[in-house]
């Protein structure tokens, strides 16, 4: 990769760096170095690195809070672009911020306001732009029902998209579509009124819920629940009759319950372990590397395949493999 980054350099001081390691980065603190790194902290920085990047011709990738994500131990031979950042503001009852503010800032943001509708958001890690990229969701809602419309850059210009044109599904949008080069820059995110007391309860709740399952280093549930029919549901409950009854109604099979049930919680490969606080969840003792969580990946994804008939997917996503 012969680049000129000479022009770059200049432009971004400190925050273009070369053979960055990415563990730093990471919610996982797993992965090697970046060949190329870029911290961006706005909506106009940002599209400067990409039209440099995209000039030059060179791969790129972007990273917000570093969750959701297993870095290769080899690293990244392109460029990391990490928006980590940027405007947020509250116009009526909408928000409006940059890809690279954080989820929590955005919540916080709405309950001093006295808007609801972020809630499930509590103690989720990660941009707004990660979580509109992974349609982000908990307890029972998603970005899906929050976003308005997202502006992105596509082909050296800003477009606007509308919740539609995102294409959300559970954990899906179109932003991870193979063949989708879309950038996201900002969002304005939909809210309502409510009692602001009642709101910061709700959020104290799920944090207080969800704490004790998130222990250690992870990048959060490796795996995407079994989205199932009703009548499916109900079959798979008589076929195993300790499935939890609020698991037919919600009509999905949850991961970690299909993990639990396989005794693979506290399975360790290396430096990696299946969570004791919770199965869907690979934790980073210390010292694990990317190729031990690759392991302890394959052998779940075998073994629940093995006992359930069923195939595994992956929430997280691969960088450098």
């Amino acid at each position: 990769m012969d680049v000129n980054i000479n022009k770059i350099k200049s432009l971004l001081g400190n925050k273009f760096r070369e053979n960055e390691p990415l563990a730093s980065h990471t919610t996982f603190r797993i992965g090697g170095p970046a060949r190329y790194f870029v911290l961006t902290q706005s909506s106009d920085s940002l599209q400067e690195v990409l039209s440099w990047a995209q000039k030059n011709k060179i791969t790129y990738i972007i990273m917000g809070g570093g969750s959701n994500v297993l870095v290769s131990d080899n690293g990244f031979d392109g460029l990391i672009i990490k928006i980590q950042g940027g405007h947020l503001s509250i116009k009526g009852d909408k928000i409006e911020c940059e890809a690279g503010v954080m989820l929590a800032k955005a919540l916080g943001e709405s309950l001093a306001g006295g808007f609801s509708g972020l809630e499930w958001a509590s103690g989720i890690p990660g941009t707004i732009g990660g979580a509109i990229r992974g349609n982000a969701g908990a307890y029972g809602s998603d970005m899906s029902k929050n976003i308005v419309q997202v502006k992105v850059f596509r082909n050296g210009k800003v477009k606007t998209l509308s919740a539609k044109d995102c294409q959300f599904g559970y954990r899906e949008s179109i932003f991870k579509q193979a063949d989708n080069k879309d950038v996201i820059l900002s969002a304005i995110i939909g809210l309502s009124k409510a009692d602001a007391e009642e709101a910061r309860d709700k959020a104290k709740k799920i944090i207080k819920e969800r704490a004790p399952k998130f222990v250690g280093f992870s990048a959060g549930c490796v795996f995407k629940n079994i989205e199932v029919t009703a009548e499916d549901a109900k079959l798979f409950k008589e076929k195993y009759p300790d499935f939890p009854d609020q698991y037919v109604e919600y009509r999905k099979i949850p991961v970690a319950w299909l993990i639990d049930r396989c005794g693979l919680k506290g399975k360790v490969i290396g430096g990696a372990k299946v969570s004791d606080n919770h199965a869907g969840i690979i934790i980073n003792s210390g010292n694990a590397t990317a190729e031990n969580v690759i392991m302890l990946i394959s052998i779940i994804k075998q073994q629940v395949r093995d006992t359930y008939g069923i195939q595994l997917s992956e929430e997280i996503e691969y960088v450098g493999f």
